[in-house]
């Protein structure tokens, strides 16, 4: 490939210098070739490097680049920063246009069985099915994603469904933010369900078209009540080899296909109409859809799905034995796309910059999200006088095989609560972040004996409005769990300069992936788990500190942290870390350097 000018491309327009972080990793891009990783300091401008990096390929006549962001919320950051890249979004972020008035979106119509939708866009062509009609906004703008030469910022699920299933085009260049998160994300995107509503709502519709398809559908939605009556009642059930497949032989019988041509053939006989029997259409497509992908799910949870023989799903199987009164759902079944690692690969291309502020291990980066290329890590100009890793040696383990550890969890919930009301007395205000939602509860409760002012999410209050709730000034304590603050919520210049991480969230032991993991890598499964807590760990660190002037303390409560803390910080922030104080003289010290 030609050769890269990086500072020619650098948007200068929006940013009149660069930081020393971005030049350095200019410098390391630069001779590269292939795919790059880098693991970039927070602060460092990431955003303008992947747009540079995109902005170069551009110049060298590269198309089809993509920015790809976690979630829907940085890829409108992206959009914010660089005003000319162009954004995708997925079906449900679009109106549809075929039934005017209704305000559906995209992904709530039977799309599939509007064969003569006049709004229809054409991939090839960029024309309408019906000359003249306004455009599918997503259709128009897949079609745009295809053939603009620009940049295109979207989230890692758009990116799969668009390349990967599809198959429309392939990228040329590819930028991926926050790195270590993509092979969850992926995970997660691929999760496939069905439950008992679903399969009724099905049965229902099949009989409306008097389908020969209703007779083993009803019989698999017997099979899967059985199952789940006997293994899964109460508890998510990791479900064995020998019942993944009594489940896929008896949902083999199913034709997806004939369900389709059926509903069609209702179609053009008068018997369904597309406008008064919108919904019963939408069921008869999700059923198809579902019956197609979760068929195709259960053969990959079964061995010798692959050459290696190993699984590379799983099966999670879960009932309600008492039902609420609004619940539609009583028994489920769950299959977890795992193994990843090969989607990944076939993602990205060569000309692909990955980076992410937590890396920590390369190896296990690679080994978990399937990117592998040149790595290199960015020093920080961050002082890091301005900034303190606290593990006291006075706080107990709470590793869940400890006696006694639920006396001494509360113990130290109090100690924190109490801690947090010293500090928000003197001005300074605190991120608490817990791994359960049975903690969080738990320290609600002594956080209001202590008459520390705390914000939380429930009772009619997202996690995300809480945080802009405290960001705008409200309580003195927001508290919530690594899932939903430990990363994505920043609280720079000073919001909340206290942070105490509870414990580190190594998987329960009847969590349905963990036992997978244990099956699949027996002990192997450590390096992957440390790995994991290593970058929740720089991820909590990392909320409010996010530049060069910031001053941020974080308290590591448990003492699971001890076997890791210090080897999981970059070497700039090493001397960052205090590990030698006990929890009161960790309190003063960081006062000391808050109140600098």
């Amino acid at each position: 490939m030609q050769h890269l000018d990086l500072q020619r491309s650098f948007p200068r327009n929006l940013y009149p210098s660069m930081k020393d972080a971005q030049t350095a990793a200019f410098a390391a891009i630069e001779p590269e070739e292939g795919i790059i990783v880098l693991e970039l300091p927070t602060g460092s401008g990431k955003t303008a490097i992947g747009y540079t990096y995109l902005t170069a390929l551009k110049r060298l006549g590269k198309k089809r680049l993509f920015y790809l962001a976690p979630n829907k919320t940085l890829v409108e950051q992206v959009k914010t920063l660089h005003p000319d890249v162009s954004v995708a979004y997925g079906r449900n972020e679009h109106p549809c246009l075929y039934y005017p008035g209704e305000d559906l979106k995209a992904d709530e119509i039977p799309c599939s069985m509007l064969g003569d939708c006049p709004h229809r866009v054409d991939q090839e062509t960029g024309e309408t099915h019906a000359a003249g009609a306004i455009p599918c906004p997503y259709l128009q703008q897949k079609y745009e994603a295809k053939h603009a030469g620009g940049i295109v910022v979207c989230t890692s699920a758009f990116f799969l469904y668009t390349v990967l299933f599809s198959k429309e085009f392939e990228p040329e260049g590819v930028v991926v933010d926050e790195a270590h998160r993509l092979a969850q994300s992926i995970r997660s995107v691929l999760s496939t369900e069905l439950t008992d509503w679903k399969l009724a709502r099905g049965i229902d519709a099949l009989n409306s078209v008097r389908s020969e398809q209703v007779h083993t559908l009803a019989a698999f939605l017997r099979r899967m009540k059985s199952l789940i009556n006997k293994q899964a009642m109460g508890q998510e059930t990791l479900l064995e080899e020998d019942e993944i497949k009594h489940l896929y032989d008896s949902l083999s019988k199913v034709d997806p296909e004939a369900l389709e041509a059926d509903t069609r053939q209702a179609i053009r006989d008068g018997e369904l109409d597309v406008n008064d029997d919108r919904e019963v259409l939408k069921q008869l497509e999700d059923i198809a859809r579902s019956v197609r992908r979760f068929r195709h799910a259960l053969r990959f949870a079964m061995t010798g799905a692959t050459a290696r023989g190993y699984p590379l799903s799983f099966v999670i199987a879960y009932g309600k034995t008492e039902m609420g009164e609004r619940e539609r759902v009583q028994y489920r079944i769950t299959v977890k796309d795992y193994y990843v690692v090969p989607i990944i690969k076939k993602l990205l291309p060569e000309n692909t910059l990955a980076y992410s502020a937590t890396i920590s291990d390369p190896e296990v980066f690679a080994f978990e999200t399937g990117i592998k290329g040149a790595y290199h890590s960015i020093s920080s100009s961050f002082p890091a006088e301005n900034a303190r890793i606290y593990l006291p040696t006075n706080t107990a383990n709470l590793a869940v095989k400890n006696t006694g550890s639920k006396r001494a969890k509360t113990r130290m919930l109090r100690r924190v609560a109490q801690a947090a009301k010293q500090f928000a007395d003197k001005g300074h205000r605190s991120l608490v972040i817990v791994v359960s939602g049975e903690e969080r509860t738990k320290f609600l409760l002594l956080a209001e004996e202590e008459g520390l002012k705390t914000i939380s999410y429930g009772n009619g209050h997202t996690a995300r409005e809480c945080a802009k709730l405290f960001r705008a000034g409200e309580g003195d304590c927001l508290v919530g769990t690594t899932a939903n603050y430990g990363e994505g919520v920043d609280l720079p210049q000073q919001i909340a300069p206290v942070i105490f991480c509870l414990r580190p969230g190594y998987p329960n032991p009847f969590d349905p992936q963990a036992g997978f993991e244990e099956r699949r890598f027996g002990k192997r499964r450590w390096q992957l788990w440390n790995w994991r807590v290593m970058i929740e760990l720089l991820q909590v660190r990392g909320r409010n500190i996010r530049s060069e002037t910031d001053l941020g303390v974080t308290f590591l409560i448990s003492q699971q942290f001890r076997r890791f803390a210090f080897g999981s910080l970059p070497k700039w922030l090493q001397p960052s870390y205090r590990g030698q104080l006990t929890f009161e003289q960790c309190v003063a010290d960081a006062e000391k350097l808050l109140n600098t």
